[in-house]
């Protein structure tokens, strides 16, 4: 997993906002986001014309993008912010080597819309006229649902994720501001590759190995345990503890430290 809360910055020429307040992305600027090489994303798109089109491509048309504008977009102005979702979604899970980079965009943005997040990462203040209404948001629900059972079902996180999504846009349909996002939370396991760099396979014999110590760290400097919420863990609904990410990261020292041990050990 890549770092869902400080990811890299973006050159904001790269976006280009349009007048009817959507933006434009070049291809330097979607590869960016979405964490791959900018040649292979424009071959992938300049072959969605072709008999047998690269699989990003192939996966664009098959939501309904017209072929020919899918081969164009990078002499016709960017890639549709619209067409940005599926995209991510192609190199962050299908793709034969999945981008870490692409699953963080695609999460961090699914709570207020691609054209909100984008307004936000690059500071723009310009908002649209209209505002996305229940049902627009319905078809974004349906739409994570169907990745979030790509990724392997939908544990409680996954549910308050899309409870969120609901809430907030319908307080933005209703002319409310957005709802106050909870403290972000990781398990250890996420915290060990998001802070310390392990991949997920080291990050999952680490917490297996370690869960307990940290537990007993945590209750002892919070006077509490942490909390815990139900994933999916190999088809079993397990609990798995929840760490503040303030809290995690005054200890990524010693999560550094551990993956490092583990790879001496290891190698």
């Amino acid at each position: 997993m890549s770092d869902l809360f400080q990811q890299p910055s973006w050159d904001p020429s790269q976006f280009k906002l349009q007048t009817d307040g959507t933006f434009r992305i070049s291809i330097r600027g979607m590869a960016a986001m979405a964490g791959v090489d900018q040649s292979s994303l424009g071959r992938s798109l300049k072959s969605a014309e072709a008999e047998n089109p690269l699989p990003c491509a192939r996966s664009l048309v098959a939501q309904g993008f017209c072929p020919e504008a899918v081969a164009t977009w990078g002499e016709t102005g960017g890639i549709p912010e619209d067409a940005a979702p599926f995209i991510l979604e192609h190199y962050g899970i299908t793709a034969t080597s999945p981008s870490a980079q692409a699953r963080a965009v695609l999460l961090a943005f699914s709570r207020v819309g691609i054209n909100a997040y984008l307004k936000e990462r690059l500071g723009v203040s310009q908002v649209r006229d209209t505002q996305p209404v229940l049902p627009d948001v319905l078809t974004t629900v349906e739409r994570s649902l169907a990745l979030l059972e790509k990724l392997g079902g939908v544990d409680d996180r996954a549910q308050l994720l899309l409870k969120d999504i609901v809430l907030n846009h319908a307080a933005r349909a209703s002319g409310s501001n957005y709802l106050l996002p909870g403290v972000k939370m990781l398990s250890l396991q996420e915290a060990l590759q998001e802070l310390a760099g392990a991949s997920p396979k080291e990050a999952t014999k680490l917490a297996n190995q370690h869960g307990k110590v940290v537990k007993q760290v945590y209750r002892e400097e919070n006077g509490r345990p942490p909390k815990t919420h139900k994933q999916l863990v190999n088809g079993r609904n397990c609990d798995v503890c929840d760490y503040e990410f303030e809290w995690l990261q005054t200890h990524q020292k010693d999560l550094v430290e551990l993956v490092n041990s583990f790879r001496i050990r290891e190698s």
